[in-house]
């Protein structure tokens, strides 16, 4: 009895294991199948394939799951938060993947993947200087691995570190690198991918011809392959190359292409950004009514959003919105504090730039000059840094291409390995001895290049002299007026001695330019220039603030002095002589305002106040100065019955009143 008892427990048993085992076996397999699905539509649809790994999450056991696929599960996980730019949740993926395969030294491969996946996630948050050398760290140790796929991913990520630092040369060095050990593989999909971050790279340095060949090439893999992200990724770089050529219709088509990509793929990120590079386009081409359309749909997405670039965008585009609609006092409200947050800022986006500009606009359109006109001096001030270092910037990523093109054929036996390593120890202090050895070994090409960078910093200073220069005269301008200013009240806070400002205008200066043309004019104005030139003393400071007029600062001097000095000049120049173009001899002269100045005072007080001393010079018959030695000593801009104006004299203070607001204003508006 009992024989046939235990005959029927154990056949129970093995009965139980083996439904047991057939469920654990099939889990797995529906498992692995899930994550084959997501491979394959990693790139395509990410939102999808990040659907699918939730799913997967909520019903299976991950952790009765065998190793491997575990690995290949996390994996997945961090690259899709990446690709929907989720840095936190790709670092938590990365950080649990690498360390269930910490132990396992057959997953190693992967390990390093995920390990990228974390750097990727980094660089998204703007840690690209620890990223790098965790990089070179975990290029170090994957050598042992002799896998060129893993080299060429680590090199991948390291292009893009590069490039979020802005160092294009070195990007396209690592870039370059990762290509040729992808090239040992069978991955084409990883060859493209690092062809479509070169073409990218190439636009940033300017390299037109090479990055639209690269990019045509990567799209068409990318869409044969239905891998919309990637194709989404493309029409951006695309986009930004249209940009770059000045081909905005292009642009605008490149990126309401990428838009329509971006929907399908449920890519809110990407949708917000583009939505607003669409929406600049169409500002910019005056189409104001798509222009608001296209705003209003980043309205939700808003939030998701924490790059600067793409803030200041926003932000700039919403004010103008306000300021097209005429709610001038809605976008007076928005753009002053932004515009406030942006004092401490060194380099400002264009968008920035352009803040001031609208809030210019908003006080102008509600009537307050005074606001609009100190506004519009601080855009234009903003707007000429910006100009000449954008100049700079551009030609340095000329320089960069040209030189790694020229280190490439100088060094033909050289691989793109060679190149990156000898740029990084351009950019690394700590290796500076080694890279005096490559100088030695390479001294004709350091020659050429110390050459080239002299030629860059003589560029430099000369955009730095013309935005601080009037180009007619060679005197300085208003914004570098402003800035001396600033100087000299910051040195009398704290030193015994005093500043006296002149302001002058050149009498019948229209006439001149009526009578015998504009070129006669600016030969005056250079006349008088060259004048200030060799009789100023060496501290003073010469502007050109307007058409005819000329602003003086100067130091160590009382108002008595600076009445000498302005009656100098006021002498000198009504015995210049000038010639016009048929021989005809005439002089001129000029009217001066005196007056000193406070520490306190701003340059649009000290400039009414010695502009009311001007008008009363022209007032009092032209061709003298006028002085005022205390603040009790007020000057009306009221005629008196005894000097009533000329109608001649109301119409020359109507223009000067027109050059020094609203025509200033409508040059800029118009």
């Amino acid at each position: 009895m009992r024989k046939p008892f235990f005959n029927l427990f154990v056949l129970l048993l093995v009965t139980l294991f083996s439904v047991f085992s057939h469920a654990t076996v099939e889990k797995t397999q529906s498992f692995e199948r899930t994550l084959n699905g997501v491979q394959s539509i990693l790139y395509s649809v990410p939102i999808k394939a990040r659907a699918l790994l939730s799913e997967l999450e909520k019903v299976e056991l991950k952790e009765n799951q065998p190793l491997p696929l575990l690995a290949r599960y996390y994996l997945q996980k961090s690259t899709v938060d990446l690709l929907l730019n989720d840095p936190e949740s790709a670092i938590d993926a990365a950080n649990r993947g690498i360390e269930l395969t910490a132990s396992d030294p057959l997953l190693q491969a992967d390990r390093y993947l995920m390990q990228l996946r974390l750097s990727q996630a980094r660089i998204l948050k703007g840690e690209e200087a620890l990223v790098l050398v965790q990089l070179d760290q975990l290029l170090s140790e994957s050598q042992a691995l002799n896998n060129p796929e893993v080299t060429a991913e680590i090199l991948l990520v390291k292009g893009q570190a590069y490039k979020a630092q802005n160092e294009y040369d070195v990007s396209m060095a690592a870039l370059m690198s990762s290509l040729e050990a992808a090239k040992n593989t069978e991955n084409d999909l990883l060859i493209e991918r690092i062809a479509s971050n070169l073409g990218g790279i190439l636009v940033q340095l300017n390299g037109f011809d090479k990055a639209s060949v690269l990019l045509d090439q990567s799209y068409q893999f990318f869409r044969q392959r239905k891998m919309s992200f990637n194709q989404l990724l493309v029409k951006l770089d695309m986009a930004e190359l249209a940009k770059k050529q000045g081909d905005d219709e292009k642009a605008l088509l490149e990126y309401k292409q990428a838009l329509q990509i971006a929907q399908v793929l449920g890519d809110g990120s990407h949708r917000f950004r583009i939505n607003l590079q669409i929406a600049d386009l169409l500002l910019q081409a005056g189409d104001t009514k798509n222009m608001m359309r296209y705003l209003k749909a980043t309205d939700n997405l808003r939030e998701r959003e924490n790059i600067r670039y793409y803030i200041s965008k926003y932000n700039y585009l919403k004010a103008n919105e306000k300021l097209l609609s005429n709610n001038y006092q809605v976008a007076i409200d928005l753009a002053t504090p932004l515009v406030a947050s942006l004092t401490e800022q060194t380099r400002l986006y264009r968008s920035e730039i352009a803040l001031y500009l609208v809030l210019s606009k908003a006080h102008f359109g509600l009537e307050d000059y005074k606001n609009a006109y100190l506004t519009l001096l601080d855009y234009q001030n903003r707007f000429n840094t910006f100009s000449a270092d954008e100049q700079v910037d551009n030609l340095e990523r000329q320089q960069m291409l040209f030189n790694l093109e020229k280190i490439k054929a100088e060094n033909q036996h050289l691989s793109w390995n060679n190149v990156l390593q000898t740029l990084e120890l351009k950019t690394n202090d700590q290796k500076v001895e080694y890279l005096n050895v490559l100088v030695v070994a390479g001294i004709g090409s350091t020659v050429i290049a110390s050459l080239i960078a002299l030629w860059i910093n003589r560029r430099r200073i000369r955009w730095g002299k013309i935005a601080n220069t009037d180009s007619l005269t060679g005197l300085f301008n208003r914004r570098y007026f402003g800035t001396q200013l600033d100087r000299l009240q910051k040195e009398m806070a704290v030193g015994d001695f005093s500043v006296s400002c002149l302001l002058l205008d050149i009498d019948h200066f229209k006439q001149v330019n009526d009578n015998f043309g504009h070129p006669t004019g600016d030969k005056v104005l250079e006349g008088i220039a060259e004048l200030f030139n060799k009789n100023l003393r060496r501290d003073d400071i010469c502007a050109r603030v307007g058409g005819e007029e000329f602003m003086l600062l100067l130091p160590n001097s009382e108002i008595e002095k600076a009445s000498v000095i302005a009656e100098d000049l006021r002498q000198r120049i009504s015995e210049l002589e000038f010639h016009t173009e048929q021989g005809v001899n005439f002089n001129i002269t000029a009217s001066f305002g005196a007056t000193e100045i406070g520490e306190k005072q701003s340059l649009s007080d000290i400039y009414s106040r010695v502009d009311k001393l001007l008008y009363r010079a022209k007032q009092n018959g032209r061709n003298r100065v006028e002085t005022t030695i205390s603040d009790h000593d007020t000057v009306t801009d009221q005629p008196s019955m005894e000097t009533q104006p000329s109608m001649t004299d109301r119409m020359q203070r109507f223009s000067r009143r027109v050059r020094r607001l609203k025509f200033r204003f409508a040059q800029h508006f118009s």
